[in-house]
């Protein structure tokens, strides 16, 4: 049989068990002594075990509640954890980078050479720029770096050379950079504006610091530039 066990119940219980006192446990967790009699009368009636005993001295342990002290002090920190593993800034952010080989994955790279101490976890979804939307509004993920064929004035376009695909000699090719017209492939860092990551705010800071202009030169852009905004 599984219990429910309320967890501010379970915090009194263990302020209780610290101060010997009811009184003294109210005045640290800053409420009322009745109320602290009230949540051990229930966490005993969720456990059906008698948890103190009330003496003139204060408040003793029963050997139940010598026994579930442990555990309560666990549960606690489980909940600290818990709690700890979702709170911004504590886990890592999580980025798509669409493909470890193109530029998007270069940049990340940079931004973690450059900030070593925030913690990344990339990933390369292969996914179509819908889903990959998609995952973003989802949560499954923080931010992601597409090709968006919408006019986004805060579009981050990589320009220069980012791809990161080696062959062996025995192909016998050659890398011929095209340099007139050049050739652009506008990505965008995309993400929800109510994310509160703090590590998201330094990669935003970072791609605009890094952000170049296009080349003195005719450019190429590929077809999929042109297409009209779809209305959202």
């Amino acid at each position: 049989m599984v219990r429910r066990v309320d967890l501010a119940a379970v915090r009194t219980f263990v302020a209780a068990a610290d101060a010997g006192q009811f009184q003294e446990a109210a005045a640290v967790l800053s409420i009322t002594q009745q109320a602290v009699s009230k949540r051990i009368a229930a966490l005993e009636r969720d456990l059906e075990v008698r948890l103190f005993v009330r003496t003139a001295r204060g408040a003793q342990l029963t050997i139940d509640g010598q026994a579930f002290l442990p555990h309560a002090r666990e549960l606690l920190r489980a909940e600290e954890r818990a709690d700890a593993s979702v709170r911004p800034g504590r886990r890592a952010l999580r980025v798509d980078v669409v493909s470890r080989r193109v530029a998007s994955a270069a940049r990340v790279q940079e931004f973690y050479r450059a900030h070593p101490e925030i913690e990344l976890d990339v990933v390369a979804l292969n996914a179509d720029v819908e889903t990959a939307i998609a995952a973003v509004e989802a949560g499954t993920i923080d931010a992601t770096f597409h090709a968006v064929p919408v006019p986004v004035p805060a579009t981050i376009t990589f320009v220069g050379e980012g791809s990161r695909y080696m062959w062996p000699d025995r192909y016998d090719l050659r890398r011929i950079p095209v340099r007139d017209p050049a050739p652009i492939y506008p990505m965008s860092l995309i993400w929800r504006a109510d994310n509160p990551h703090p590590a998201l705010a330094a990669l935003r800071d970072h791609l605009a610091s890094r952000r170049v202009g296009a080349p003195d030169t005719e450019v190429w852009l590929p077809k999929w530039t042109h297409r009209p905004a779809r209305s959202t």
